[in-house]
């Protein structure tokens, strides 16, 4: 009996190692990223009207062996609060944001992360994706495991 035991928990921590993030199909990687692009950046419109530009669509890693997509960084024409000491209050953008971040599988945003002056917010979702929300106005959609042979920006028809 004792045995049993102790090889579920060898099983359980086996389970629970290496990363766990399967690879999204490099052909259906580009357009799902763009529909949850588009409605989050919908959803961050409700919360206050901004003029978002893309930038930075592309395999981080050309050549990787784990080839991992960035579906963009969109940055705001202003700050998400623009008057100075107004504060930081996040609960509007959760509000907004969360719901489309489940519908796509995506975690709630989590806490109020800092580094010097930077101020966001971090969600995780499938494929190891992850989603950065920054009170300057800067929104990051990456780390998107594809299957991409080559990991190339061509591969996903970049």
């Amino acid at each position: 009996m004792r045995g049993s035991a102790g090889l579920g928990a060898v099983l359980l921590l086996a389970a629970g190692c290496g990363g766990g993030a399967t690879a999204m199909p490099a052909e259906e990687a580009v357009e799902h990223h763009e529909l949850v692009a588009e409605e989050l950046l919908a959803a961050a419109d409700s919360v206050r009207p901004l003029s978002w530009q893309r930038r930075s669509q592309e395999i981080i890693e050309p050549g990787a062996e784990d080839c991992r997509y960035q579906p963009g960084v969109w940055e705001a024409d202003e700050p998400l609060y623009p008057e100075p000491g107004q504060g930081m209050d996040w609960e509007p953008w959760r509000a907004a944001l969360d719901p489309v971040l489940e519908e796509h599988g995506f975690e709630a945003l989590g806490r109020e992360q800092s580094s010097g002056g930077d101020l966001w917010l971090e969600a995780e979702g499938p494929h190891g994706s992850r989603l950065l929300v920054h009170a300057d106005g800067v929104m990051r959609l990456t780390d998107v495991l594809v299957d991409a042979d080559p990991c190339e920006d061509t591969t996903l028809g970049l």
